[in-house]
């Protein structure tokens, strides 16, 4: 079924059709029909002159006949808790790149943490006939998942490892673990957390898990009251270390952070205590965002690929949407410790005031 342009009811001018664009490009009304409704099945070239037809007699598709025709929308629905992070911005972009290349529109929702936001997004996508879903982390409102398989369309889950659901991103207990082990070889036995960890934050929970795990296996500990969990700005973050670090007989010597940025208002904090980093502190961010390596000092983080978890993402749905297979294991994003400036060993009077092993508090 050729799809018919969309022209405004006061326009005097002819109305173009599907014919118009394949005279222009010098090519038959069915190949026009496959570049606008699936483009991957043409020709580079021919894909080329249909663009530029359609550019040059300003041809706009009727979205509602395409989707009608094919019984798809060509639109592919994302909730997000925030886009005010490189870790949500910079794997959005490449999502929506893919996906623009293979035809799809994205429509973009955020939930700001709330589960309960989340399942109003993610309602409101599937009424509007979304074709897939993107969703962040393992951690939902159950009813989500009962609307999604009612709908019976894709849905992947982002930075989440999750044997239930498909799911694509990295393992968070392991990256604690490795954090840990960073600062424990370095003699650290004393070490803050601040982060923000909302109920659906499952990411930075297993992360602290990790830590805990990893202390725990040399005889140390992560108390409750070590950990910040209220902490999702640059300030935020600066008045917890600040808090944290005032009295200088019983502060941590390493302080690990849920990102990049708050790992800054951490330096800040230091900063303006007169510490010096990382002679007398220690600070770990994570995701290597753009100015970590340029801090003074310059930050130790976990370098996250975002671009190839957006990819990763989309191309799933994608292959979902053409039903075409797929591993039956999706996989896992790469990490890595990138070791800089603002970590180094232990003061020495740490070492004399390690924290021996005890029952370790699991909540976070």
């Amino acid at each position: 079924m050729a799809t018919e342009a969309v022209q405004p009811a006061s326009d005097a001018r002819p109305r173009v059709s599907v014919a118009d664009v394949a005279r222009h490009a010098g090519v038959s009304t069915a190949t026009v029909s496959r570049v606008l409704n699936k483009p991957d099945s043409v020709r580079a070239d021919k894909r080329e002159a249909v663009r530029q037809a359609c550019d040059a007699l300003g041809y706009v598709i009727n979205g509602a006949a395409r989707a009608l025709s094919l019984n798809r929308t060509f639109t592919i629905g994302a909730v997000v808790p925030t886009i005010e992070t490189q870790t949500f911005s910079r794997s959005l972009n490449a999502f929506q790149r893919r996906l623009n290349e293979s035809g799809y529109t994205l429509l973009l929702a955020s939930s700001d943490f709330n589960p309960a936001a989340e399942l109003e997004a993610v309602t409101k996508l599937l009424g509007h006939g979304v074709d897939a879903l993107m969703v962040v982390g393992h951690t939902h409102d159950p009813k989500m998942w009962e609307r999604v398989d009612q709908r019976g369309v894709p849905c992947v889950q982002m930075l989440a490892i999750d044997a239930r659901r498909p799911s694509i991103g990295y393992d968070n207990m392991a990256i604690g673990h490795l954090i840990a082990d960073h600062l424990v070889q370095l003699g650290h036995s004393d070490i803050g957390v601040i982060v923000g960890t909302p109920p659906t934050n499952d990411r930075v929970t297993d992360r602290i898990r990790g830590i805990r795990k990893r202390l725990s296996g040399s005889g140390f500990q992560l108390p409750r009251e070590r950990v910040v969990d209220n902490a999702f700005s640059l300030n935020e973050a600066r008045l917890a270390a600040l808090k944290m670090l005032a009295d200088p007989a019983t502060r941590p010597t390493a302080i690990v952070c849920g990102n990049d940025q708050l790992a800054f208002g951490v330096l800040l904090a230091a900063a303006s205590k007169g510490m010096r980093v990382p002679e007398d502190l220690s600070v770990v961010g994570f995701n290597n965002y753009d100015f970590a390596a340029h801090l003074t000092p310059s930050l130790t983080t976990v370098s996250v690929d975002l671009t190839q978890l957006g990819e990763q993402a989309a191309d799933y749905l994608l292959r979902c949407l053409d039903q075409i297979p797929h591993p039956a294991s999706l996989p896992r994003i790469e990490t890595a410790l990138i070791v800089r400036s603002s970590t180094g060993p232990a003061p020495v009077k740490a070492t004399t005031r390690r924290r021996k092993h005890s029952p370790l508090s699991t909540s976070a």
